[in-house]
């Protein structure tokens, strides 16, 4: 499900090189799941963000997103994996890692989204610890073969 070689995190792209600033963007966040719109007090468009609703009342909003972060609790977004008509090329980061993948993460990728895991994020922040706290660059490769056998079980 996670792609390989593994992405770099520490600045996302859209397509065509702009930074995502301007794309639209959800985030399903908290113990209820719910659907927020861009983050601080203004989208990206000067326009005020709507307040957080139910994610379950939400999934057709989800298909018209650029970006979707998912931080919920292990199958709280189980449901939305089946109502959301996702749209091709959306970035889906789900920051669950165990079990892997999620009904949203498959049902995303199905759909031809690019999918971003928690073992991603696992894999970018033990690379940036290891640069920063030795000085020198991490064995990446290495590092991304560890964490796969891990995941195996071997």
């Amino acid at each position: 499900m996670t792609g390989a070689p593994w992405p770099d995190l520490s600045r996302l792209v859209a397509p065509q090189g702009e930074p995502w600033p301007a794309a639209r963007g959800a985030e399903l966040s908290g113990p209820g799941a719910e659907l927020s719109g861009p983050a601080g007090p203004e989208s990206s468009r000067g326009e005020p963000s709507r307040p957080a609703a139910s994610a379950r009342s939400e999934a057709s909003a989800l298909a018209d997103v650029d970006v979707l972060i998912s931080t919920v609790p292990k199958g709280a977004a189980d449901e939305l994996a089946g109502r959301v008509r996702w749209r091709a090329g959306t970035v889906v980061f789900d920051a669950i890692y165990d079990p892997w993948p999620t009904p949203l993460a498959a049902a995303a990728e199905a759909a031809g989204c690019r999918i971003v895991s928690g073992l991603d994020l696992l894999l970018a922040q033990a690379i940036g610890q290891f640069e920063q706290f030795t000085g020198v660059p991490a064995p990446r490769s290495a590092m991304a073969a560890a964490l796969a056998s891990a995941r195996a079980g071997n």
